[in-house]
């Protein structure tokens, strides 16, 4: 049975989130994404950093996790990117479309 997932992953800048999506979408390693932009603060070396990030939702399989993680890691320019997999469920149509699009 395929798990479904959501993957959250962080970029940089607009253009690095354009990036990553348009990568993982035409390898077919996710049916789609969203990208929402917003205020980060966090621990890095010794000190808390302030910047803007933009966070991708996007929507897979867990059996594509590995492909998703090297294709992130080869496009963002951080040292540690988040890439974080969270097990989903939702409607038939929904579940449907990714199935569809995800290979």
């Amino acid at each position: 049975m395929n798990k479904f997932c959501q993957v959250v992953i962080s970029a940089t800048s607009k253009k690095e989130a354009d990036s990553i999506s348009d990568s993982l979408v035409t390898k077919k390693l996710i049916a789609g994404s969203l990208t929402i932009k917003g205020p980060s603060r966090y621990w890095w070396n010794n000190k808390i950093v302030e910047k803007e990030y933009y966070n991708i939702q996007a929507f897979s399989l867990m059996k594509k996790k590995n492909q998703i993680i090297n294709d992130v890691k080869k496009i963002h320019s951080d040292k540690c990117p988040i890439i974080a997999f969270t097990i989903i469920d939702g409607n038939k149509e929904f579940l449907d479309w990714i199935k569809k699009f995800v290979q």
